[in-house]
């Protein structure tokens, strides 16, 4: 195999080694799941008419290991359960520790979404994902859950074109071997 084969082997090892690092990580842990849904805010409107609960003032949503910080969260119900979940803030950020023996998952954008219908979250607007190390960054994240696929994007409108950018350290590559 050539030097040159070699790098972009590595590198496309290495970026499907963090894929699989930020993958699991932002779905439900399976212990979480037993933990009740704890909300802490400086207010709460819940409007009927429209299934719409929103609290404001330094947000903080815990479940489990799940921890969101936002200044605004709002939960957007239909007839079948909550459908959309919006958290905004500058960022909003999402920690979550996927299991017992994985490093804890950092997320921040400022809104991040969970659309329970389609099984996505999304983070939009200076989107990042962490997790030991690596990290992923771009205009907007996209995470499907039934797929584990992640689809980052950057931005090509406004003055300055940003662009998706992934961090793999070194340890992901010597693994990915």
């Amino acid at each position: 195999m050539t030097t040159r084969r070699r790098s972009a082997y590595l590198a496309r090892a290495g970026f499907f080694g963090l894929l699989s690092l930020l993958l699991g990580p932002i779905s439900v842990h399976a212990d979480d799941a037993q933990y009740p849904i704890e909300i802490a805010a400086d207010s709460a409107v819940r409007e009927e008419p429209s299934g719409k609960t929103l609290y404001r003032g330094d947000v903080v949503l815990t479940r489990g290991s799940l921890r969101i910080e936002s200044a605004e969260l709002s939960f957007t119900e239909a007839d079948a359960g909550v459908t959309v979940i919006a958290a905004t803030g500058s960022p909003a950020s999402l920690r979550q520790k996927p299991s017992a023996d994985a490093p804890e998952v950092s997320a921040s954008a400022d809104l991040i979404e969970y659309h329970e219908t389609d099984e996505r979250v999304r983070l939009i607007g200076n989107a990042k994902i962490t997790q030991d190390g690596a990290v992923i960054t771009g205009s907007t994240i996209d995470y499907l859950i039934p797929t584990q696929r992640v689809i980052a994007a950057g931005s090509a409108s406004g003055d300055t074109r940003e662009r998706v950018k992934v961090t793999i350290p070194p340890t992901s590559l010597r693994e990915n071997r």
